[in-house]
């Protein structure tokens, strides 16, 4: 079976980075489009997994319907001579106009509630839509609801293990206390509106928290000097490592909120964008979700002079789940007619 999976965003290629390796195991030929946005182009170089670039992050208020057109176009073009017989994404907005006019199955993955644009591009032309077990709306009959969510797709004790000498080799103490911070740049039409730490707490935040534990800071957006010193800089890939051993989380960004949670990792998710996942681990103790920047500040603190233990509730969690690798995998099969 030929499988073309579209890559827009740095989270699709975890997502699907296993998945890819295990079709090419059963026999199946992958291809790889890609967006070059953020490290999109750096994580597919660092996991070795050949892609062709379509587009690229453009700039102005109509850059993001020119792209759609332009890559609509180019993937209507690759695919043409690749020949897919199944195209799969996340959100998978250009895979499903493509796949349409293929006559093709499109099955696109969702976790994201507010994408409201999106979906109203998207949904009216694929197959399936495969969203967790929490989704808060209900999309109808191509839904098909999993009891998982993306991150369990490369953190599930099947596919991930920590590995304290990852870090010992990028000269980190993996035994010394230290909190990762992650900011988010407020730039996509989903953020409008919306906010997560207040932009004049910023240095006073981390530097309340630099008293009770090293900081690493990861930033989309940049960071006022006096927090430059705790930009972290370490291959992105690895990350997850560093994540696993730290004694908090704060994060605005969903994704490292639910990646910290998956690892049994205090994690506070500063946002005022919430979703079915951040319910459900919120739901779990695995996460807690607050809006307030003074009250975010004062649980971190609770947190490192007084750490609370999240492995029984991880433990229910995944218990509760699946591993959602192999679901991708067996879902996208489903459809090889070749060997049926």
């Amino acid at each position: 079976m030929r499988i073309l999976v579209e890559i827009t965003h740095p989270a699709h290629i975890h997502f699907f980075r296993n998945a890819i390796a295990i079709w090419r195991k059963n026999g199946h030929e992958v291809a790889i489009t890609a967006r070059d946005k953020d490290i999109v182009i750096e994580l597919l170089k660092l996991y070795k997994i050949e892609y062709t670039v379509l587009s690229g992050v453009g700039k102005g208020k109509f850059s993001l319907p020119l792209e759609l057109v332009k890559r609509d176009c180019k993937l209507w073009q690759f695919c043409r001579k690749f020949k897919p017989d199944i195209l799969t994404a996340i959100s998978g907005v250009f895979a499903a106009h493509v796949g349409f006019l293929l006559r093709k199955p499109v099955v696109v993955w969702d976790d994201t509630e507010h994408q409201k644009f999106s979906h109203m591009l998207t949904y009216p032309f694929v197959s399936q839509v495969q969203s967790p077990d929490c989704y808060l709306k209900n999309l109808g009959s191509k839904q098909i609801r999993y009891a998982g969510c993306h991150e369990l797709a490369y953190l599930h004790p099947n596919r991930f293990t920590p590995d304290k000498n990852v870090l010992k080799n990028l000269g980190i103490d993996a035994d010394q206390r230290y909190c990762l911070v992650r900011f988010v740049s407020w730039q996509a039409h989903h953020d409008v509106g919306q906010h997560g730490v207040a932009e004049n707490s910023k240095i006073q935040f981390i530097n309340e928290i630099s008293k009770y534990a090293k900081i690493y800071i990861t930033s989309e957006a940049a960071l006022p000097q006096e927090l430059e010193q705790y930009r972290l800089r370490i291959p992105v890939h690895l990350i997850h490592h560093l994540m696993a051993l730290a004694s908090l989380c704060v994060t605005e960004g969903a994704t490292m909120a639910s990646e910290s949670a998956l690892l049994a990792v205090p994690a506070i998710y500063i946002n005022t964008l919430t979703a079915g996942t951040i319910q459900e681990f919120t739901r779990y103790g695995l996460m807690e979700h607050i809006t307030d920047t003074r009250r975010a500040l004062e649980r971190a603190v609770e947190l490192l002079k007084k750490p609370e233990s999240r492995q029984t509730a991880l433990k229910k969690f995944l218990q509760d789940k699946i591993d959602v690798t192999q679901y991708v995998v067996e879902t996208i099969e489903k459809y090889d007619t070749k060997n049926k």
